[in-house]
């Protein structure tokens, strides 16, 4: 089975193109839900609707994921330097530095803050006073 974006052979049954992950299970569009409905199904399996004669929906090209920045080295002008990524949450990533001015490892959390207004930041830099 060939992949209908990159052209690479994929073994019979496969439902992902093994190159490029492109969906190989050619889905029909309801023409008046919009819902996707596996080739060969004669009904919507939402609204019903007879889908006898509908051609298979055009493949959705996936888009190019983000490429993810590297992981910094250092914080505040060289003073923490990063030794390893310890973890990710929705709000923060956490870091194990050293403190080079008082000698000693520290967990350094930075807080993500694109796309936040200033409004939306006030509360970030008061919890981080508060925490030093």
């Amino acid at each position: 089975m060939k992949c209908p974006k990159c052209q690479t052979e994929n073994r019979e049954g496969a439902k992902f193109c093994r190159e490029c992950g492109q969906s190989l299970q050619p889905n029909i569009v309801c023409p008046q839900c919009g819902h996707a409905s596996p080739q060969g199904s004669k009904f919507c399996d939402k609204c019903d609707r007879s889908l006898a004669g509908k051609a298979p929906a055009p493949s959705p090209t996936p888009q190019p994921s983000a490429t993810p920045s590297p992981e910094p080295t250092s914080f505040a002008d060289g003073r923490y330097q990063v030794k390893e990524f310890l973890g990710e949450g929705c709000k923060k990533k956490v870091y194990l530095a050293h403190d080079t001015v008082l000698d000693r490892y520290v967990a350094f959390a930075l807080l993500k803050t694109e796309g936040l207004d200033t409004e939306a930041t006030a509360p970030i830099e008061r919890e981080a006073q508060g925490m030093s």
